[in-house]
């Protein structure tokens, strides 16, 4: 057995016969009734996350999270489990982690967007405009999941969300389309960090995952959450869409504009109020078949709402935030609370340009539920329209093929083809430096009336790549590593995004 291996091999054998609690020798039972290897691994990751502490590295070649490869165990295994779990003390803190796995692989995802000129979908289906400048929070469910979305001016009546910072257990994840902390080509970040993905899942120390599949990127919780980051713009301008699903039988405490998850359409604005005074109570999502027969005048009344009062309460501080600043900036170097000068209504389209945007958002499939909001964007921006992302799961494929032994998988050695299964780590190589953001020009002199962009967003539309099967033991296939990208120095401060 060669060193490497016996290495691995040890090291999986300290974390799982290491000290545990006896109290939960049931549940480590159950998993490795079901796989040896991976129900070991399962097992020590949960005790780790419990404990605020790494996962261990895995034990096996699929690039799975705690909750993927669990949803793959048969339904009898997984239901074994949680009868034991029925018969163990409800209060354990770790009962209840084990609980949130096992809910996680049989519950549907609750969704929420925001996309476009932003237009926000909440979790419980109402949608609206949000064009405002700033860093605000998209959603916190308890405290091991937030999203937060930074949204800069292009003009002087919208904006786009061209960052987004996301906080999943002990890990702290952020995208950069544009204003990257360091200056560099690197837009990736992992706890103040550049990271460069090569061909393969990263795996987060807490026990997620980012995977990169077309434009898009997906980062997976390890208990079921995902934010799929849907990198859009061209050359010259970035900007991304969100995508947030998280586990609906795992729902608590949730607030941020994405909504409070009550099932409740009609009290989005009331979640987090600072006063009874609610000036938005009866509010008509922008997805509701009245929307289209509101007159301006109520319309730029609800936006105006929306823009000042409801904005404030989601407003990132300094304090809470995730995001990465270049030295001597802080959230409020992207705050605007000026911003839009000019508010731009849904109802003031003509209406042949409704159909006409209509039917080119039909035809590249956004669905119902976002239609007003892409005829919105395809009337004053000429955003090319993009429907949801629908990136394929982790699991799809996958059969957990019984494992003799453990092999090492982690970001800088990935299971070997060779004999013995021995890890080889694989060479990194450095990024380049890229200039400075672009500097934002704002229109000095508002206006009242509609007025026709004539810069264009259109981007190429790229297939998105075969995914690769997933690796089958006994050959697994090698893989290529993840590394942090190099440093450069602090570029010049970017645009401040201010009009």
């Amino acid at each position: 057995m060669k060193t490497t291996f016996l290495i691995a091999f040890l090291s999986f054998v300290t974390l799982s016969f290491g000290q545990r609690n006896p109290a939960y020798e049931p549940i480590r039972q159950n998993l490795m009734s079901w796989d040896t290897i991976r129900g070991a691994w399962l097992f020590d990751a949960m005790q780790a996350l419990h404990s605020k502490q790494a996962v261990p590295d895995r034990t096996f070649p699929e690039d799975l999270t705690p909750a993927e490869l669990f949803s793959l165990a048969p339904q009898e295994d997984r239901e074994a489990l949680q009868a034991t779990l029925l018969n163990t003390n409800p209060s354990d803190s770790f009962v209840d982690l084990m609980n949130a796995l096992y809910n996680s692989t049989h519950c549907s995802s609750t969704q929420g967007r925001s996309y476009g000129d932003p237009h926000i979908v909440t979790y419980d289906n109402s949608s609206y405009s949000f064009q405002t400048v700033g860093e605000f929070v998209l959603t916190k469910v308890g405290e091991n999941f937030e999203v937060q979305a930074r949204q800069k001016p292009q003009r002087d009546d919208f904006s786009l969300n061209t960052a987004v910072a996301i906080k999943l257990y002990g890990d702290r994840v952020a995208y950069y389309a544009e204003d990257v902390p360091d200056g560099s080509n690197s837009p990736l970040w992992l706890n103040g960090q550049p990271i460069r993905l090569e061909g393969r899942t990263y795996y987060l120390p807490s026990g997620g995952s980012i995977r990169l599949i077309g434009r898009n990127y997906i980062i997976s919780g390890p208990l079921g959450e995902k934010v799929i980051i849907d990198n859009r713009g061209g050359a010259n301008r970035g900007f991304v869409n969100l995508t947030v699903n998280y586990p609906s039988c795992n729902m608590q405490q949730v607030s941020g504009l994405l909504g409070n998850a009550n099932l409740n359409r009609q009290d989005e604005f009331q979640v987090n109020q600072l006063n009874a005074s609610n000036n938005l109570t009866g509010f008509i999502g922008m997805n509701n078949p009245e929307f289209s027969s509101l007159s301006q005048d109520i319309e730029q009344r609800y936006q105006n709402e929306i823009i000042k009062d409801f904005a404030e309460l989601h407003r990132v501080t300094q304090e809470r935030s995730l995001f990465d600043y270049r030295p001597g900036l802080t959230t409020s170097f992207y705050t605007d609370r000026t911003f839009p000068r000019v508010i731009r209504t849904f109802n003031s389209i003509p209406n042949n340009n409704r159909d006409a945007a209509r039917n080119r958002c039909q035809q590249m499939g956004v669905s119902e539920t976002e239609m007003n909001g892409c005829i919105f964007d395809a009337y004053y921006l000429d955003l090319t329209p993009n429907p949801i992302p629908t990136p394929p799961p982790a699991t799809e494929g996958v059969i957990l093929n019984k494992l003799r032994h453990p092999m090492v998988n982690s970001n800088t050695i990935a299971p070997s083809k060779f004999p013995d299964n021995q890890a080889q780590p694989m060479p990194t190589k450095p990024v380049d430096a890229t200039s400075k953001p672009s500097e934002y020009e704002p229109v000095s002199k508002p206006t009242s009336e509609p007025v026709k962009p004539t810069i264009n967003f259109k981007t190429p539309e790229p297939k998105t790549p075969n995914v690769s099967k997933p690796i089958s033991e006994p050959k697994p296939v090698q893989k290529p590593s993840v590394s942090p990208a190099p440093k450069n120095p602090p570029a010049s401060v970017p645009s401040k995004g201010k009009g």
